[in-house]
């Protein structure tokens, strides 16, 4: 996952565009804590892709797992979350670093800043989790869509982001057992997979992610000629909340556009 290689790095310069939503977005709490909008599912992607804006409270986040049959691109405007993940790749979905079957994994940890575009191939243990004491945004794309029902099997249907219930037991059950039928491996607690933390990776300096596979990837859905401006970078900027307003009326303009 992230790993000093050509196949996973951070682009601080990315822009990501306003993306055309689905006629009906599906909001849900997720297992961890997460509160997923789902603005993009395979039923209308041909499978290709699924897409979510993320709202992560204080302390939420998924523990380490691993993806074997799906990649992901993690956009964070406004930094300011922990994301993780291993340098060894664990190909095979029958043996995990858990201590039993192999030796557990040691797991490195970057805080993102605003702007960072973190591309995360299948294979690697990864999580990323919120350590600060407000709310962070991110965007999440998995490629293949093969994830989107399974947060719908596992997850809590929301009709409301405000008034939030506590994350159900059973949610959290079937977060873990659930997820083979969906190629993951999902840590049953926090440390299952880990045997050390260190704070020690160093995003590369540089757009170094080729974003332009992820802009492919969201093409056909890209909406053209907006009157709002794209999600962009604002590493350069002190005030994270120039993040937030744009992801903001994003969202409230992927709305608008499917109603009318």
């Amino acid at each position: 996952f992230i790993v000093p290689s050509d196949c996973t790095s951070v682009s601080p310069s990315f822009i990501f565009p306003p993306i055309k939503s689905d006629p009906y977005p599906v909001l849900l709490q997720g297992p961890a804590g997460e509160i997923f909008n789902f603005a993009k599912i395979g039923y209308t992607t041909n499978n290709s892709y699924a897409l979510a804006y993320v709202a992560l409270p204080p302390n939420a986040g998924p523990p380490a797992h691993i993806h074997h049959w799906t990649n992901e691109w993690f956009y964070f405007p406004e930094g300011g979350v922990v994301i993780f993940s291993s340098y060894q790749m664990f190909p095979n979905d029958s043996m995990i670093p858990n201590g039993n079957q192999l030796p557990k994994t040691n797991m490195h940890r970057y805080l993102t800043k605003p702007g960072d575009l973190i591309y995360g191939p299948a294979f690697y243990v990864h999580g990323y989790r919120n350590e600060d004491n407000v709310t962070h945004n991110l965007i999440t794309v998995w490629t293949p869509d093969l994830i989107s029902q399974y947060f719908f099997a596992v997850s809590q249907i929301l009709t409301s982001p405000f008034n939030i219930p506590p994350v159900t037991n059973s949610s959290k059950t079937l977060f873990v057992t659930e997820a083979p039928k969906y190629g993951i491996n999902m840590s049953a607690y926090w440390d299952e997979y880990v045997a050390n933390w260190t704070d020690d990776w160093q995003p590369p300096l540089g757009p170094t992610v080729d974003g332009q596979s992820l802009l492919s990837v969201l093409q056909n859905d890209i909406v053209q000629n907006s009157t709002l401006p794209p999600i962009i970078s604002y590493a350069a900027l002190t005030e994270p909340s120039s993040a937030l307003k744009y992801l903001f009326l994003s969202i409230i303009f992927e709305i608008f556009s499917s109603v009318f």
